[in-house]
Order: structure tokens, then C-alpha cells, then sequence
């Protein structure tokens, strides 16, 4: 029979210090037997989160040097919004880059490489998909930059739409590529794409933007068109009742029918002389107006036509290198085959805007230099062993996991 002493000892429970000590201990016991795993497998750690980092920081030394030139463009200085220039803010400056890395630029550039002895650089930019992977090998940055609207807490109409009224004033555009003797032909290539190939098609946009306006213009004119031919019909047919009217000797005398008509409220009275008079200097202005709508319609519609024969000569050369140059040397041919002077203004205004356009297309410096691109061998390498160090540790844990389960059990 057992005692009640062993029975309390078996119910009593244990001190809470104790328990604590009791797992302090155990915790003691899996951290020393964590070093030793450490330890034992102190060489596989070493050896695999070391040989990683300096074979990678091996590859990334002797690994071909990228170089970068950097052009800076006045983009506030281009003569304002017109049909050869744009206006630099955020809107027109999307449009711009949409413009230049849009596939069927790209493909100017790659074929222009190409005829430039710079196959295998055309072979890169030729595998870049999409924007993100173009602008590894030439992006575009304008000072000071847009702001991010995401990130601003913006209630009012106004201010958002003076924030994105912002202009830029230097646009850097930044080209990199490889060997360093390559980069000035490289460069060449894609600034000459860039200043003259890109403004001609910028050209074209705004070209199409203005024919639309010329039609809205003809529109209106010729809607506008029936309702002044019927006011002055309406004038016209009044003008010969009131000439009509007799007067009679007593009212000659006396200045004439007094026709009534209220003012504000009051009766005011005028003369039947006066009011022929007022009805025949409106129907001159109503002539005057159907007069001037007619010519400013001809004007429109010789101009449409004239637009029309730009836009055509832009889409004829829209697969090839068609420079700046070369549409100013065709606007400038044009001028002396029109004998109309009003078109023969428009085409010269024309030339002067391209030409402005010409140059201010050049970057404020003309050769900057050529700057090697930082490969980043110390921070790369470092990330390396941090990873190599984490695997290392679980392969050594995992190696030690595998040799105890093979012990068989006593």
C-alpha cells in the first residue's frame, strides 16, 4: 500500500523557477548543438559561401565594361508649340518617347546600325521588348522632373491641372553600349534619329491636327452660310416694303413716319429715313460677312489641300531615314512653285519654323564625355555570399540531418 507521502509527491506540481530553469537548460543544449553542427561542417560552410561570391566577383571583372554618353537638350528654347517643335510638358514629352521607342522607329535605328558596320549592337536593341528593355540602352530624363501625381494628395481642379501644365527645361537623353570605341558611332546613329528622323513625324501629328481644325473651320463656315443668306434675304425683302411706304406731304414736313419701337422699357421713335438707312448699312455688313466667310473658306480649302500634299510627302517616307533636313529642302522647293501669296506665306513661315527647329535640336554640349558604367563587382559579390552563407548553413544542417537518420538505433 502506498504512502500518502508518495502520493502527495506525485500530485505536487513543479515550481514554476524550476520549470523555467528546466527549459533554459534545453535551450542551452540545442544552441551547443547547433555550433557543433556548425563547427563540424565548418569547411562546406566556408568553401560554399565563399567560392560563390568570388567566382562571380571573377566573371564580373574580366565581364565586358558598358560606357554611357549623356546628351543635353535646351527643350525651352524651340520656338514654342507649332508644327516643328514641342511643347515640353508632360503630355507632349509621353508622346515624344512614344514616338521614339515605337516599333517602327526602332526598326529605323536597328537598319541604320546595321548599315554602320554595328551588327551586333543592332542585334540587342533589335531583342529588346518593349520600353523597359529599350531604355536599358537609351533612356530619357527631363529636369526638373514631372511630379508623381500618385504620390500627391491633390483636391483641387486647379492645382492639378497647373501641375501638369509643368514644363521641363533640359531634356538628358543617355545612350550605353560597348566597346568604348563603338560608343561615338553608336551615339551618332541614334542622336541623328533622334534630332532629325523623330521632329518629322512629331510634324506629321500635329500636321494631321491642323487639317482637322482647317475641316471644323470649312464646317462652320458652311453651316454659319444659310443663316446669313436668310438675314440678308429677310433685310433685302424689309428694306423694299419700308422704301414703299407713302408719306404723306403733311408728314414730309414734318421729318417724316415716326416708326416706334421701345428701348428699355420706353417708346423711342425713329425717323423712316433713318431706319432705311440702318436696314441697307446692315445689309452691307451682312454682304461684307458672306464675302469674307467665302474667302476665308477658299483660304482654308487651298490650304487643306496644301497640307494634304505635306502629310502625303511625310507617309511616302514614313519607312525610310527621312530627315528634318530633307522636308525643310521640300518645303523650300515648294515655295517657288505656288504663285498664291497667301500659301506662298504659309509654306515660307513654314521653312522658318522648321529651320528654328534645326537648331535647337543641337545638345549644349556637342561631345560629352564618354563614361564607363559601374558594374557594381562589391555590392553584387556581397549578395552573392549573403546567399551563398544561407545555403551553405542549410545544406550543412541538412548533411547532418542525413547522416544521424542513417545511424541505426541502439
Amino acid at each position: 500500500m502506498a504512502s500518502p507521502q508518495n502520493n502527495t509527491a506525485k500530485t505536487c506540481p513543479i515550481p514554476v523557477s524550476t520549470q523555467e530553469e528546466a527549459d533554459a537548460r534545453e535551450d542551452e543544449i540545442n544552441l551547443i548543438d547547433y555550433f557543433r553542427v556548425l563547427w563540424k561542417r565548418r569547411h562546406l560552410i566556408l568553401l560554399g559561401s565563399v567560392l560563390p561570391p568570388l567566382f562571380a566577383g571573377f566573371i564580373l571583372f574580366f565581364w565586358p565594361t558598358d560606357y554611357k554618353v549623356t546628351y543635353t537638350y535646351d527643350v525651352n528654347n524651340q520656338g514654342g508649340y507649332d508644327m516643328a517643335s514641342w511643347n515640353p510638358d508632360e503630355k507632349n514629352y509621353n508622346m515624344l518617347l512614344d514616338q521614339f521607342y515605337s516599333e517602327e522607329n526602332i526598326d529605323r535605328i536597328v537598319n541604320k546600325l546595321r548599315e554602320n558596320g554595328l551588327d551586333k549592337y543592332a542585334r540587342l536593341i533589335n531583342r529588346a521588348k518593349g520600353k523597359k528593355d529599350l531604355e536599358k540602352f537609351i533612356d530619357f530624363e527631363v529636369l526638373p522632373p514631372y511630379a508623381d501625381l500618385s504620390k500627391l494628395q491633390i483636391t483641387q481642379a486647379a492645382q492639378l491641372e497647373e501641375i501638369r501644365r509643368l514644363k521641363a527645361l533640359l531634356l538628358n537623353m543617355t545612350i550605353r553600349g560597348r566597346p568604348a570605341n563603338s560608343i561615338s558611332k553608336i551615339s551618332s546613329v541614334i542622336r541623328e534619329n533622334f534630332e532629325n528622323v523623330v521632329p518629322v513625324y512629331l510634324i506629321e501629328e500635329q500636321l494631321n491636327a491642323v487639317m482637322r481644325g482647317h475641316k471644323a473651320d470649312m464646317a462652320s463656315i458652311e453651316e454659319n452660310e444659310f443663316n446669313l443668306e436668310l438675314t440678308l434675304k429677310t433685310n433685302k425683302s424689309a428694306l423694299e416694303k419700308m422704301k414703299s411706304v407713302k408719306v404723306e406731304a403733311s408728314e414730309k414736313s414734318g421729318g417724316g413716319v415716326m416708326l416706334q419701337f421701345d428701348v428699355g422699357g420706353q417708346n423711342e421713335y425713329l425717323p423712316l429715313g433713318y431706319q432705311i438707312q440702318a436696314r441697307e448699312f446692315k445689309i452691307i455688313e451682312l454682304e461684307e460677312s458672306i464675302e469674307t466667310d467665302k474667302a476665308r473658306y477658299d483660304y482654308l480649302k487651298n490650304l487643306l489641300g496644301l497640307d494634304g500634299k505635306l502629310s502625303a510627302e511625310l507617309k511616302n517616307n514614313a519607312s525610310s531615314f527621312y530627315t528634318i533636313q530633307q522636308f525643310n529642302a521640300f518645303l523650300a522647293g515648294l515655295v517657288d512653285r505656288y504663285e498664291n501669296k497667301e500659301l506662298k506665306d504659309y509654306l515660307s513661315s513654314l521653312v522658318k519654323k522648321v529651320e528654328n527647329r534645326i537648331s535647337a535640336s543641337v545638345p549644349i554640349t556637342e561631345r560629352p564625355k564618354i563614361y564607363a558604367v559601374s558594374k557594381g563587382t562589391v555590392k553584387k559579390s556581397a549578395i552573392v555570399f549573403v546567399i551563398s552563407l544561407m545555403i551553405s548553413i542549410f545544406a550543412a544542417f541538412l548533411c547532418e540531418g542525413s547522416q544521424k537518420s542513417q545511424i541505426p538505433a541502439s
